[in-house]
């Protein structure tokens, strides 16, 4: 079928100016993991785990699905660049509107918490200001969401390239059709002969032996209709790709990539198909023929997921095209050729060019994995070939669509590895090591939207509103983006962690500084790590000096997130300052705990002094064996001891099966134990330090505890956490955002930039999403808002009103709702004062859509307009009730 987006949105909008030949392809991308927000820039396509199900386990985190969206804008604050405001256009929800749609929003993103990826193209047929045309094109038209044919990713490959694509749709495609594949096969006969001999009795066994003639025709019958329905499914394939070849929608690699693989498994499918045509014909006892079947049907699954899986494993890592060399002028030093070596297509990097007389005729030396012997073991060499154009076919590799170093960087970055042992089929072959010396896609960190250091800003270019995910449940990003091992030694500096053997057995130090050696093989460094000379002795953390022959030792690199981990010079410092620990345990202490200590930034902060608190800090430390939150009321160290009294506010319980309550009291905490932490709320917007003890002072004696939604950790981070839809500019003063706010054209007068400025909101949706409204918890008094719908116990059942005044101090609230003088009366609408304990029982409140809702005001006069009305039923309840005076029609 054709694309969704293009029949979506009229011909005149979608379609830009393009030469006939340009190619997009959405196959051949890369996702890189996002360091640093000056990486992007408007027009780029990045990708994310999916909010719902987002966990962190294992340090990674981990989730169902991918969120994909086009970047329109970024603003770094907070002074660096791991936080940004961001500007994007992709499907997506609100907090009033469950339906996906293409909005346009701007959200702040933090990199310690968001694990953003940026999707590389290799072929991206519009520019970047096309890509955010057709996106705003189909911002306009609002094609609908529908996940197998226009999900996200399908939106944003169609800005990219102009053709819809989907990685998760596609794989799960492959999936059904390998199954498919092998139920059409051996598969489909195992289904009829259950089929034939569920539910047979002793009296249908006579009935069995004659039809055993037609059980092994269709045996023999079914799998060769299969069969051709497979070619014929692999001709239309191949068709289609060239089709899409054609029209500049699939690149020539993976055009042939996709026909050869297609192929490939229709080959694949032939094997265990014509076994089974051939069982079918010598086996004689159906009993023998379903026991030989079985199994040979699931063989047939396994080959035909598993050839693909190797096919799709050995491809060289390089993505481009090839072309034949005619003329040996075409070869250049630096270039990567193709040819066959022992009779297999090899690739190697050109170190000189000899040219002869003519033009067909010469010789050039290359560098790559080879073997003097068909026996002998693969080694990095530098060999001299001789060239017959007119007789040897020689391919040369099109890095066109690369980055790449310069031709004499390229054979130097060869040569520092000839000698090298250490080949791999499937990660370390010829064509990977020529990848290596040739491409250089390390991100650039200069962003083309970075003007210095205080640029000038524009009020009217301030997003109408940013959302701020304030969720207490939001989890980390992977501190680890990948392990590399290393090839040469100018690849570890000072500051890396780095595995390597030690003992016999895998180690991990940190790097401290890296000893001049004059070959790039041979690698000496400084590490701190865990030291021990025999089993008997105790670890001690020392600095010490290793070589390692990296033609034949392996040393990894464990590359950390920059938004997660310390400078390489703090790291240095602080690796050096361990020099003589002797804290070693084999279960929780051991060398790579020391490296992550060492490297890694901790959500909490150990206290070793009272001067490192202040009011309203969060703290945490062990309550009843368990690590606890707390809020800090105030600190008080006692003189000449490591202990210290602390005042905090948090759910307490006199015995582990004690009522918790909310309390304010004092705890002796021992500082010298590491018992007492301070726990980082960096990436949140927060309240000032005594806002955060008051607002927790007001829920003091509440007994509303529960172990999954309303403990210790939601009190503080409801105390700590600006959760408010509110002016956000102050809680974001002094960072580069706010300057830009204080630096604007003076000509403006304060009540355009307060307008403008108001424009910025928080959002915190924890509640339960309804449409067009959320509901939230009530936790104090002034979480209830005249004018919205409050939800309440009504003769034990949960009830809505309009809530239409508030009064603290006599701890009263005025609902007006559909109630009753007792339990069988008459359901009248009616406006009722009632006691409220907000200590011990639970309020939700409505948050509608101000789109499309009454003021406050208009919702109260609707309410109060309908006293006494009785026509309570179906379609006309509490809540239709609400919902009628809430909105608009």
């Amino acid at each position: 079928m054709g694309n969704v987006l293009d029949k979506a949105i009229p011909e005149d909008a979608s379609q830009l100016n393009l030469m006939p030949t340009q190619t997009g392809c959405a196959n051949c991308t890369d996702k890189v993991r996002l360091d640093s927000f000056k990486q992007l820039k408007p027009g780029d396509h990045i990708c994310q785990g999916g909010r719902s199900f987002l966990q962190y386990l294992g340090r990674n985190q981990k989730y169902l699905y991918t969120h994909h969206s086009i970047v329109k804008n970024v603003v770094c604050v907070n002074g660096n660049d791991h936080n940004a405001i961001i500007t994007l256009i992709h499907y997506y929800t609100t907090p009033y509107d469950a339906n996906l749609k293409i909005r346009e929003t701007s959200e702040t993103r933090d990199l310690r918490l968001d694990e953003l990826y940026i999707v590389r193209y290799r072929y991206t047929r519009f520019e970047p200001n096309q890509v955010l045309e057709r996106a705003q094109k189909a911002l306009e038209h609002d094609p609908k969401y529908y996940l197998p044919f226009l999900n996200c990713e399908h939106f944003c490959t169609w800005c990219i390239t102009g053709e819809e694509f989907s990685c998760p749709v596609e794989r799960a495609k492959e999936i059904m059709k390998n199954i498919v594949d092998s139920m059409l096969g051996a598969g489909s006969k195992i289904s009829k002969l259950i089929i034939q001999f569920v539910g047979i009795t002793a009296d249908d066994i006579a009935n069995v032996v004659e039809n055993l003639g037609r059980i092994r025709q269709a045996a023999t019958t079914i799998p060769a209709v299969a069969l051709i329905m497979y070619l014929i499914r692999n001709i239309v394939k191949h068709a289609i790709f060239h089709t899409k070849f054609k029209k500049g929608k699939i690149c020539k690699r993976c055009y042939n990539i996709e026909v050869r693989s297609s192929w490939y498994s229709f080959i694949v499918f032939c094997i265990p198909t014509i076994a089974s045509i051939l069982t079918g014909l010598l086996i004689s006892g159906s009993g023998l023929l379903a026991g030989i079947l079985v199994p040979l049907s699931i063989l047939s699954l396994v080959i035909v997921w598993g050839s693909n899986k190797v096919y799709k494993t050995s491809r060289s890592p390089f993505r481009g095209d090839k072309t034949r060399v005619h003329d040996m002028w075409d070869l250049q030093e630096g270039d990567v050729i193709q040819y066959r070596y022992r009779n297999l297509m090899h690739e190697a990097v050109v170190s000189s060019v000899d040219y002869r007389i003519g033009c067909k005729l010469g010789k050039v030396h290359v560098i790559h994995y080879g073997t003097q012997s068909l026996v002998s073991e693969r080694e990095i060499m530098e060999q001299e070939l001789e060239l017959n154009l007119n007789e040897t076919e020689i391919f040369k590799l099109d890095y066109s669509r690369y980055t790449v170093y310069p031709p004499e960087e390229v054979v130097r970055r060869a040569r520092q590895r000839v000698g090298e042992r250490k080949f791999g089929i499937w990660t370390n072959r010829s064509c990977h090591f020529c990848h290596w010396a040739k491409v250089n896609e390390i991100f650039d960190t200069v962003s083309t939207l970075d003007h210095g250091k205080y640029p000038s800003f524009d009020l009217a270019d301030l997003p109408h509103k940013i959302s701020a995910d304030q969720l207490d449940t939001r989890p980390y990003s992977a501190q680890l983006i990948d392990k590399t091992w290393i090839k040469i030694k100018s690849e570890v500096s000072g500051g890396d962690p780095i595995q390597f053997r030690y003992h016999g057995h895998w180690h991990n130090g940190v790097c401290t500084e890296v000893v001049s050696t004059e070959s790039a093989r041979d690698l000496t460094i400084k590490v701190v790590h865990y030291s021990y000379q025999g089993p008997f002795e105790v670890p001690e953390v020392k600095e010490e000096i290793f070589s390692f022959d990296l033609s034949i030792e392996n040393v990894y690199i464990y590359n950390y997130h920059p938004a997660h981990r310390y400078s390489r010079t703090k790291i240095i410092d602080r690796a050096r300052k361990k020099i003589g620990e002797k804290k070693y345990s084999i279960l929780y202490r051991h060398s790579s705990n020391l490296v992550e200590e060492i490297t890694l930034k901790d959500k909490e902060q150990v206290i070793n002094s009272p001067s490192d608190l202040a009011e309203g800090d969060i703290v945490s430390f062990s309550y009843w064996g368990i690590r606890h939150l707390a809020i800090l009321v105030s600190i008080v160290n006692i003189p000449s001891d490591t202990k210290c009294c602390i005042t905090v506010i948090h759910y307490a319980a006199r015995s582990l099966l004690a009522k918790r309550t909310v309390v304010e009291e004092s705890i002796s905490i021992d500082l010298a134990g590491n018992n007492l932490r301070k726990v980082s709320f960096q990436e949140y917007f927060t309240y000032p330090g005594k806002s955060v003890v008051d607002r927790a002072r007001k829920r003091l004696g509440e007994q509303k505890f529960h172990p999954i939604s309303n403990n210790s950790n939601h009190l503080v981070h409801w105390a700590k956490v600006n959760t408010q839809s509110k002016d956000i500019y102050w809680t974001l003063k002094g960072t580069e955002l706010s300057h830009r706010l204080d630096t604007a054209d003076e000509n403006q007068n304060q009540t355009s930039i307060q307008q403008n400025v108001q424009t910025v909101t928080v959002n915190n949706i924890a509640g339960k999403r309804m449409r067009q409204m959320y509901r939230e918890p009530v936790r104090s008094w002034e979480e209830f808002i005249p004018g919205h719908i409050v939800e309440f116990k009504y003769y034990w059942i949960w009830h809505q009103g309009i809530l239409t005044d508030v009064n603290p101090r006599l701890e009263q609230i005025k609902v007006v709702h559909y109630g009753a003088k007792h339990l069988f009366a008459t359901r009248t609408i009616l406006e009722d004062e009632t006691k409220v304990n907000i200590k011990k029982e639970k309020f939700y409140i409505y948050h509608p859509d101000p789109k499309y809702s009454f003021t406050p005001v208009e919702v109260i006069i609707n309410a109060k307009s309908r006293l006494g009305e009785q026509k309570w039923g179906p379609g006309n309840r509490s809540y239709d009730f609400c919902r009628a005076c809430v909105f608009k029609e």
